[in-house]
């Protein structure tokens, strides 16, 4: 079995991470106390 990820799939990990890191980690602590999370970023995830 392959376990490795093609460069397409590569590319989509790395975009998402590079989102987590610019948009959600400088909020999670907050939106876990408040346990909200903006609907307003769902879109952005597309």
């Amino acid at each position: 079995m392959q376990f490795d990820l093609n460069e397409e799939q590569q590319q989509v990990r790395m975009s998402v991470r590079e989102f987590a890191e610019a948009e959600i980690a400088p909020h999670v602590s907050e939106w876990d106390e408040t346990q909200h999370f903006p609907i307003e970023l769902v879109p952005k995830l597309a």
